[in-house]
């Protein structure tokens, strides 16, 4: 009868572990409603499945469903707390859920076990960043600098940057703002362009006349990008480049028509250009979308 006990045992943990593995094939081949029956099924069947649990959340989480990935992901780190890649994707869906703080605290954990992960560090910095924690940043973004792969590194010293101008070390900042450049060319990474934040950090440094260029470069090169259009339109009109400071912030607002700033701007150029009622009318709608979002 033990024997017997033992074998029935065995096999149904093989059948398990077979389902599971179809259930990454699916995940992988993004058959996410398959993914998610098959896990489904092997936690109803073993409720304490670690593995099963992780991928359950990862396919919801890809699915879109952050929210109902929370559950299986707190519970695989809870059944296994040393797996770095469940610590990340819950850090992710919490991020996703509108709470940065918890999310912090499973990306940090992701970053202490798998220092070495091309992502868990740079999403705890990004994090810490998001909560005005710069200081703090500085050790994760260090370690996602020296973890990341060539593709990514723009993003990453993009990111760096960001926090040293943060902090006002304006000199490291610039530093990671050039490197960033050149590993990134030309490439347009929609609203992670480091051309963008480099000019906008020209311009707040009183380097005008050099913050147009890589400005100019990123509006070019992605017309449909609001920010781009802002940010080279805010620099034109601070050179009294006012008509062509008009169209750049007139297209920012036909992509864009909650962008406010954009707006007070290009109610600024019109009552610089002599169209008054045009400059009113904007300056009234960004002054609007402004308090409503208080």
């Amino acid at each position: 009868m033990k024997r017997v006990l033992l074998a029935f045992l065995v096999w149904g943990s093989s059948m398990q572990a077979q389902s599971l593995a179809d259930g990454i094939l699916a995940l992988d081949a993004g058959r996410l409603d398959e993914a998610e029956r098959i896990f489904s099924a092997v936690l109803y069947a073993q409720p304490n499945h670690a593995d099963a649990n992780f991928y359950l959340g990862l396919t919801q989480l890809r699915a879109g469903h952050a929210s109902a990935a929370l559950a299986p992901l707190e519970r695989a780190v809870t059944l296994a707390p040393t797996n770095a890649k469940a610590w990340k994707t819950l850090g992710v869906a919490t991020t996703s859920g509108g709470d940065p703080e918890r999310a912090g605290q499973a990306l940090g954990k992701a970053c202490e076990l798998a220092s070495k992960d091309e992502e868990a560090c740079y999403y705890f910095a990004r994090t810490l960043y998001a909560m005005g924690r710069y200081e703090s940043a500085r050790e994760p973004f260090d370690k996602a600098l020296r973890a990341a792969p060539k593709k990514m590194l723009p993003k990453v010293h993009r990111g760096t940057a960001l926090n040293f101008s943060a902090l006002g070390m304006t000199a490291e900042a610039e530093l990671h703002f050039v490197k960033a450049l050149q590993l990134n060319g030309r490439a347009v990474s929609g609203g992670e362009d480091p051309r963008i934040d480099y000019g906008a950090f020209l311009f707040r440094q009183g380097r005008t006349e050099e913050a147009l260029v890589p400005l100019e470069q990123a509006a070019h090169d992605a017309p449909s990008s609001s920010r781009a259009n802002t940010e080279w339109g805010r620099v034109l009109l601070h050179v009294g480049r006012l008509e062509a400071a008009a169209v750049c912030l007139e297209k920012a607002v036909v992509i864009e028509p909650g962008n406010w700033n954009a707006r007070f701007l290009l109610g600024s150029a019109y009552l610089r250009l002599g169209r008054t009622n045009e400059g009113e009318r904007e300056m009234r709608l960004g002054q609007e979308g402004w308090a409503s979002k208080k």
